[in-house]
């Protein structure tokens, strides 16, 4: 048994509730009545496809300028091919282009600085501290008193003297690598390592 009135309306409206003459049964079946007098709609007609108004309909779109024609779309014989080239795409293509042409040219002509490096890791004369860093300054100190040009270095962890002398090495710049066991270097290149004194 139902007691709610949209469950009546709606059973009434369906015609599966009998007629119990409540106000809610009464409208739905009033509803359908009309529902049920009023004509069905005829189905729309679809017209037959029609070649000759498609093939106007593209002619006229090719007049109006919609759609391009075949010379516009695939050729550049025609008398104005120069047009494609001067669009916003190749404009971009010739920005682009001008681009890496300048990159280039920068790159090639760079003024290129060479980096002198000398002497085999086998003329490297290598010492032992207990401070390296104070031994480095020691002969920094002493080659550039003599004359000679010196500069320190460090590399990973290891104090290290790259030094120009003089040729021929003076007795007093010989005297002081004697003084610090070095080994005077045949080429007068001298490279000289400092590295912890192990415990």
């Amino acid at each position: 048994m139902m007691d709610d009135e949209t469950d009546i309306w709606f059973e009434a409206l369906s015609g599966r509730a009998a007629n119990d003459g409540r106000g809610a049964a009464r409208e739905a079946q009033t509803l359908r009545a009309a529902m049920l007098r009023r004509p069905k709609p005829e189905p729309a007609v679809v017209p037959e496809r029609d070649g000759s108004r498609e093939a106007e309909l593209l002619e006229r779109a090719r007049r109006e300028g919609l759609i391009p024609t075949a010379r516009a779309r695939g050729s550049f014989r025609g008398p104005f091919w120069w047009e494609r080239l001067a669009g916003w795409p190749a404009f971009g293509a010739y920005t682009a282009a001008a681009c890496c042409a300048l990159v280039a040219f920068i790159l090639w002509h760079a003024p290129r600085q060479t980096e002198v490096v000398r002497g085999a890791p086998g003329e490297i004369v290598t010492l032992q501290a207990s401070d390296p860093l104070a031994l480095k300054r020691t002969l920094l100190h002493e080659l550039r008193a003599a004359g000679v040009k010196a500069t320190g270095y460090e590399r990973l962890g290891v104090q290290g003297i790259d030094a120009d002398l003089p040729t021929p090495v003076p007795d007093r710049v010989r005297a002081m690598l004697d003084r610090h066991h070095i080994r005077t270097p045949p080429d007068a290149v001298l490279r000289v390592e400092i590295r912890p004194a192990a415990p």
